[in-house]
C-alpha cells in the first residue's frame, strides 16, 4: 500500500470514529508529516506510519472516553474541611468573646478534623471586627462570633452601616450568652448599689467609668444606669473589657458594665466589687448579687447572645457541617461545665431561628436608644 493509500486509510478512520475535533486536530497534525515521511526510506515511513497508528488508536479511545464523560464530569468536591478554619472576633484576647471561641475551638476542631484559629480584630465598637468577617471570602473557612446585642447597639447608636449582621451574614446558630455586671474597684470602698450612687454624687463630674468601646452594649447600660440613677459620670472607652477591667481595678475609672465572663476571677481575687447583675434573673454562678431591676434601674436586661456566622453567600453544605459540628460541641458535657464556670449560659436559640432574633435585637435597641433619649459618647 502506498503513502498516499495510507493516508486515505487514516483519514477514512477518523470520519468514522468517535473521536472529538480535538483529537482529529492532533491527528491531522500527524498526518501533515506525510511529505516530509514519504521523502525518507520505506523503512523509515514504516516506522513513522506505526507511531501514527498507535497515536489515533491512542486519540480515538480518549474521545470514545470524552464522549462517555469519563473525562468532561466535574471532579468530585472534596470533603469539608480540607484545611484549617478561621474564627473573627470583634474584641481583643481575654475578653468573654474570646474566652468562649477558644473554648469552642476545641471543640469543634476534634469534630472537623483541622484546627480552628482565633482572630482577634477589636475596634469601633466590635464594627472593625463584624466588617472583617463579612468581606471574608465565603467558602466556609472564614467564620465571625457575633455579640448580637453590642452590634445591635453599634447599629442604633451610629446609624444603619455599610456592613450589618442581618444583611451580610449567613446564620449558624446561637452559643451561649454571658450577661452583664455592673462592677466597682475594691478600692474606692464601695459595696453596694446605693453606696456608688452616693459616691458619685458627692462629686458630680469628677469620675469616669471605663466601656468595652463607645457605642457598644457595655457604653449604653452605662448611660441608662447615669440618667436612671441622677449621676454624672464620663466615659473612656477601650477596645474590650480586657483593656478597660484593668483601669477599673486600680481605680482610675469608677465603675463599669462588663461581662461576668471577663469579671468573674477578679471578683473572686477580690479585686472588683459586683453591684448589679444586667439580666432578667440572678446569676447561678454570683446568685446574692441582685439584678439591676431590683435595684430600681429598668431596661437593663442584657444577656449578650454570642452568634456563630459566616459570610453572605457561604454554600448551605459548609454551612450544614459547621453547624453540625457547633450543636455537637454545645451537646458536650465537658464543653458545658467548661463554659458554665465562667459564666456563660448555653444558647437555645438554633440556626432556624438566629435570623428573626437578631432583627429583634436590632428593633428593640434601635428603639431604646432613641426612648431613652441617650446622647451615647462616641
Amino acid at each position: 500500500m502506498d503513502w498516499s493509500s495510507r493516508t486515505r486509510r487514516v483519514n477514512r478512520r477518523l470520519a468514522q470514529s468517535s473521536i472529538n475535533d480535538q483529537g482529529k486536530k492532533m491527528v491531522n497534525q500527524y498526518v501533515g508529516l506525510r511529505g516530509y515521511v514519504a521523502s525518507r526510506s520505506f523503512a523509515y515511513a514504516r516506522v513513522s506510519l506505526s507511531i501514527m497508528r498507535k497515536a489515533a488508536r491512542v486519540l480515538s479511545i480518549l474521545g470514545l472516553f470524552a464522549v462517555s464523560g469519563w473525562f468532561t464530569a466535574p471532579v468530585q468536591a472534596a470533603e469539608f474541611p480540607q484545611r484549617a478554619i478561621q474564627l473573627i472576633l470583634s474584641f481583643p484576647a481575654g475578653g468573654a468573646t474570646d474566652v468562649l471561641a477558644r473554648e469552642l475551638s476545641q471543640y469543634m476542631g476534634a469534630t472537623l478534623g483541622q484546627s480552628v484559629v482565633v482572630l482577634n480584630r477589636p475596634g469601633a465598637g466590635g464594627y472593625i471586627g463584624m466588617q472583617a468577617g463579612a468581606r471574608a471570602e465565603p467558602d466556609g473557612y472564614t467564620l465571625y462570633i457575633s455579640s448580637v446585642m453590642s452590634n445591635a447597639v453599634y447599629e442604633g447608636v451610629n446609624g444603619k452601616q455599610p456592613v450589618s449582621l442581618d444583611q451580610d451574614f449567613e446564620a449558624i446558630g446561637g452559643i451561649a450568652s454571658a450577661p452583664h455586671i455592673l462592677v466597682v474597684p475594691t478600692k474606692i470602698g464601695v459595696k453596694d448599689f446605693a453606696g456608688l450612687v452616693s459616691y458619685l454624687k458627692a462629686a458630680p463630674g469628677k469620675y469616669n467609668y471605663a466601656s468595652m468601646g463607645a457605642g457598644t452594649l457595655s457604653n449604653l447600660e452605662a448611660e441608662i444606669f447615669k440618667e436612671q440613677a441622677g449621676v454624672d459620670a464620663l466615659q473612656i472607652p477601650y477596645k474590650g473589657s480586657s483593656q478597660a477591667l484593668p483601669e477599673v481595678i486600680t481605680g482610675s475609672s469608677a465603675f463599669m458594665f462588663d461581662s461576668v465572663t471577663s469579671s468573674l476571677p477578679h471578683i473572686e481575687a477580690g479585686r472588683v466589687n459586683v453591684l448589679g447583675v444586667a439580666s432578667a434573673t440572678r446569676l447561678g454562678v454570683i446568685p446574692e448579687v441582685p439584678t439591676m431591676e431590683e435595684l430600681g434601674v429598668s431596661g437593663l436586661q442584657a444577656e449578650n447572645l454570642f452568634a456563630l456566622m459566616a459570610p453572605k453567600g457561604t454554600p448551605s453544605a459548609r454551612i450544614d457541617v459547621i453547624y453540625a459540628a457547633l450543636a455537637k460541641a454545645q451537646a458536650d458535657e465537658g464543653f458545658r461545665k467548661a463554659i458554665a464556670a465562667q459564666g456563660f449560659l448555653i444558647s437555645k436559640i438554633d440556626r432556624e431561628a438566629l435570623p428573626g432574633f437578631i432583627l429583634e435585637q436590632q428593633s428593640f435597641w434601635n428603639k431604646k436608644v432613641k426612648s431613652l433619649n441617650i446622647a451615647v459618647a462616641k
